[in-house]
């Protein structure tokens, strides 16, 4: 059924200290669902076009006055270019569509426009402790016995980061580093154990790339 009503009583609501991306309407406000690490994302709202194969967690917040919030839905208007499960945007295929925030009755609350585009690239970023993600890795990079390093893996169209979690393989040789998954989609934890060279590859949206690294031992 095409959804031709519109519910306007509804102020934006910032989540956290997000910025968020506001709806057409201005009725709502709509931000990635960041994990506690990645603090570039938890102050941007959907800045970025989705890359196609990835999914994009994303919150919804919306206030009225002298009320409370009703219950949402979220729709995508064309569902060749991405559908929404359980407030997951997974993109399909590269175009423009609409999310719809709908309420009971199938009113339509706001409506955001959402890219989707196919990433021509992967590159390997590093995670600091403070959880701030540092310019792409180099092609070869060193490490000492014992160092640890969190990888995390992003798509990109030319210069322009896509938005998206992936699902990423990484391999390595496990002689040299141990890689911990530690439940961040795209993102790997590695540890150096032995001295020795190893390439890090990651693959994803059928792309690859490496970085080259070695593991250096000092000796007393």
């Amino acid at each position: 059924m095409p959804f031709t009503r519109f519910l306007l009583p509804f102020l934006a609501l910032a989540t956290g200290c997000a910025q968020g991306s506001s709806g057409a309407l201005g009725q709502t406000d709509t931000t990635a669902a960041c994990p506690p690490s990645e603090l570039v994302c938890a102050v941007a709202g959907i800045d970025a076009p989705i890359a196609k194969g990835a999914t994009l967690p994303i919150q919804v917040s919306v206030t009225s006055e002298g009320a409370a919030t009703p219950p949402l839905s979220f729709v995508s208007a064309n569902p060749a270019v991405f559908k929404i499960d359980d407030a997951r945007i997974h993109a399909l295929s590269p175009g423009l569509a609409s999310m719809l925030i709908t309420t009971e009755g199938e009113l339509v609350v706001d409506f955001l426009h959402v890219w989707v585009a196919e990433a021509d690239a992967l590159r390997l970023h590093r995670v600091t402790t403070g959880g701030l993600q540092t310019s792409p890795l180099p092609a070869a990079m060193e490490m000492l016995v014992g160092d640890e390093l969190t990888l995390v893996a992003s798509p990109h169209l030319g210069p322009q980061r896509l938005l998206g979690e992936l699902d990423a393989q990484f391999e390595a040789d496990p002689a040299v580093v141990l890689m911990l998954d530690e439940g961040v989609a795209g993102s790997r934890r590695i540890v150096a154990k032995a001295a020795g060279e190893t390439n890090v590859t990651v693959k994803a949206l059928d792309i690859e790339v490496a970085v080259a690294l070695t593991v250096l031992e000092v000796k007393p």
